[in-house]
């Protein structure tokens, strides 16, 4: 059943809209005098509609109404006015209520209005709910092609050799190719991280590789890190080392 919240200073009207809502088969979950009552109820319920004033003590249904849709705590939000102007409109439009009614509200105009900003916002967070799937896609995309490039550079092999192995891999494992695909790029990351400070250490402190590579391993033991965390710092440290005899001083 659809949900409302009904908030009206004004009880008489806070009764009537509740009757005429009920009759029509709303499901009106809660009642609000203000502003507040209005943001907390959202946060509490969650409705598909608020049916709010607009001129309300304290903090006005128009505020309110910014709060509840940033914060996405209701479907839509259908505002109560006793007057209906150019600059009230532009507001609401930017803020992004579904609609309104003048006061004295006329009962066979509330469930049409309503039942509207049902459908504008079931359409809104369809075309969310797609861009976000389609942003999803993209970043997949990206990931897997940097991925490839990894798996080309580093087996010798071509790109498109390299796809059909994280195909192979997701398939096996059972997952999907954007978390092969993630693994495998953060791996290649720490590779490359390692080899960088593995030549800055062998550069910096005249070291075979061997010994550049234990020291990383050595230091990523002792401080419980990451290989690629433990070469990040001992990259900064010889970057700006302090000599001892010749040498930097390493942790």
């Amino acid at each position: 059943m659809r949900t409302v919240i009904v908030v009206d200073d004004e009880p008489i009207t806070k009764m009537d809209l509740t009757e005429i809502l009920l009759e029509a088969q709303f499901d009106v979950v809660a009642q609000g005098s203000d502003g507040f009552d209005a943001v907390e109820l959202c946060r509490q319920y969650n409705p598909d509609i608020v049916l709010m004033d607009i001129k309300m003590p304290v903090f006005d249904g128009l505020s309110a109404a910014e709060t509840i849709l940033r914060e996405d705590l209701a479907g839509s939000i259908v505002l109560l006015t006793a007057f209906s102007n150019a600059d009230f409109i532009e507001k609401a439009k930017q803020i992004g209520v579904a609609g309104y009614l003048i006061k004295p509200v006329e009962a066979r105009m509330v469930v049409p209005t309503l039942e509207i900003a049902l459908a504008q916002s079931k359409r809104y967070m369809q075309a969310v709910g797609d861009a976000r799937a389609l942003k999803r896609q993209l970043e997949e995309k990206t990931l897997v092609d940097r991925a490839k490039m990894v798996v080309a550079k580093r087996d010798g092999i071509s790109e498109g050799e390299a796809y059909e192995r994280l195909r192979k891999m997701s398939m096996d494992k059972r997952c999907g190719m954007g978390e092969i695909a993630n693994m495998i790029v953060a791996s290649g990351s720490a590779r490359e991280t390692v080899e960088k400070a593995k030549q800055a250490l062998i550069h910096s402190l005249n070291v075979n590789e061997n010994t550049a590579y234990r020291r990383i391993k050595d230091y990523s033991n002792a401080k419980q890190c990451t290989m690629e965390q433990a070469a990040v710092y001992l990259m900064n440290t010889v970057s700006g080392r302090t000599v001892s005899k010749g040498k930097p001083v390493l942790p």
